[in-house]
């Protein structure tokens, strides 16, 4: 609702997103939802999810990664980019093509940040090192921004199942 009120007054909001966790605690899902709820809102024209990795990101080639990132960033505009494992970005071993990545993306985060929300995924610990990797990141990505997704205790997911189950009998 702030980002709408934000927007309705000439300001485009920060809202790019870090998103850390473990696999299947929800990421994704929660990365679609907003996606559908910042469409409704107004805040994207299209709302529609762009679902990344890294090696949809980086090319193998001096060059080619700015290329590629940029088409999928194009392809995400009025929408929401969310790159899993970003942590693999900031990861050496690629040739330093990740950080080029990285590079490209920093301009897209501010200059079009009133078409295109980023969302970062992976492993908690891993995040970490990707948002030290680049000061760019952490001035997009404020902290009110950064989500830790936990995983479910055993307890948790009994309560679950036995309240869908309910709700699926009446």
């Amino acid at each position: 609702i702030e980002a709408a009120r934000s927007k309705e007054k000439g300001e485009a909001p920060l809202l790019h997103m870090l998103f850390a966790g473990n696999p299947g605690t929800g990421k994704t899902t929660v990365a679609r939802l907003l996606g559908e709820l910042f469409y409704e809102r107004g805040i994207l024209k299209r709302g529609h999810l762009v679902e990344v990795n890294s090696a949809d990101l980086v090319a193998g080639f001096v060059g080619g990664t700015a290329i590629k990132t940029t088409r999928v960033v194009e392809s995400a505009l009025d929408g929401v980019l969310f790159i899993d494992e970003a942590y693999a970005l900031s990861e050496e071993g690629r040739g330093g093509y990740g950080v080029e990545a990285i590079d490209t993306l920093i301009p897209f985060l501010e200059n079009d940040r009133h078409r295109l929300v980023v969302i970062f995924a992976g492993y908690s610990s891993r995040m970490r090192h990707f948002m030290e990797s680049n000061p760019g990141l952490a001035r997009r990505i404020p902290r009110e921004n950064r989500f830790m997704f936990p995983d479910y205790l055993p307890e948790e997911l009994w309560e679950i199942l036995k309240h869908d189950l309910i709700r699926r009998s009446i």
